[in-house]
């Protein structure tokens, strides 16, 4: 059957019922719509980037503070210790990393962040900053063992080095 053929065939159901007209000029309709909605191979070659939150600093405040906060609140439960202070000390800011859809092939590809319909992009991951060290200044610090009680639990809990954990005496 050729292409003709198929033609009037076609032509032949259309004059008899409306109904596949509509449904053909519906399909067709759907159809350069969604070439219309589908992004152009000519845009440039992107990569995705971590982006720092736009208000980092801010995060990265709270993020100590918070972890501070939760420290005392931990150390404070070992026994012998009281009074308990913590400063931690951080490296850059919290990054947030955001999903991304590449498409292409392996020489020439695109990335576009993911957007959802509140204009948001799509969160992946947050990348917290880098613990640089930590002082804790406590009733008991002056004591060996609590001394080594506190540096342990830091050094787990925030997966650190003793080396960077400092415990000392309170007034």
């Amino acid at each position: 059957m050729g292409i003709a053929q198929i033609a009037e065939s076609v032509t032949k159901k259309l004059r008899r019922s409306p109904k596949p007209a509509i449904y053909i000029a519906a399909a067709a309709v759907l159809t350069l719509m969604l070439f219309a909605m589908r992004p152009s191979g000519d845009k440039e070659q992107t990569e995705a980037v971590l982006t720092p939150a736009p208000q980092a600093a801010v995060f990265s405040e709270n993020f100590e503070e918070q972890l501070e906060k939760r420290l005392c609140e931990i150390i404070s439960e070992i026994q012998g210790v009281s009074n308990v202070s913590v400063m931690v000390t951080v490296e850059g800011t919290e990054e947030k990393v955001y999903v991304s859809d590449k498409s292409g092939s392996e020489e020439k590809y695109q990335s576009e962040t993911v957007v959802l319909g509140s204009k948001e992009a799509l969160l992946q991951s947050v990348r917290y900053p880098e613990i640089k060290g930590v002082l804790v200044v406590c009733g008991g610090g002056a004591k060996p063992s609590v001394k080594e009680k506190v540096v342990n639990a830091v050094s787990a809990v925030l997966d650190i080095p003793a080396s960077k954990v400092y415990v000392t005496n309170s007034k």
